[in-house]
């Protein structure tokens, strides 16, 4: 009759994951959890300082990603600015050129007529 129950209790302790899947010895003594609870809180602490190093590298890396971002859009502002500017001046460098132009023209125009005059 004893046997049912103990069977019944051994599977229910090999169900539990944290004890089924612990990398701690177990201790010679069964009587003597002091062991593994020691082990087992050394393992979540050791677990802790990584999540917590995790954790902090994560933040700095989304606070320097926030800073890179800000960065960026300072930069595509100051981009459209200059675009705006190089427009205005390529207009002006046209208008600038026909003015030029028309000059030329009308020196040339100058120059014949003068040279017709001569003769």
């Amino acid at each position: 009759m004893r046997v049912l129950p103990t069977c019944a209790l051994l599977l229910s302790l090999s169900a539990l994951p944290g004890l089924a899947q612990s990398n701690t010895t177990l201790p010679a003594n069964a009587n003597d959890a002091s062991v593994d609870y020691s082990a087992l809180r050394q393992r979540l602490a050791e677990q802790n300082k990584t999540l917590t190093e995790q954790v902090t590298t994560q933040r700095s890396v989304v606070k320097k990603n926030q800073e890179l971002l800000k960065e960026a859009q300072k930069l595509d502002a100051s981009n459209k600015k200059l675009l705006e500017e190089k427009k205005k001046l390529e207009a002006e460098n046209t208008d600038l050129e026909k003015q030029r132009q028309a000059l030329k023209s009308s020196q040339s125009q100058v120059q014949t007529a003068q040279a017709d005059s001569k003769q």
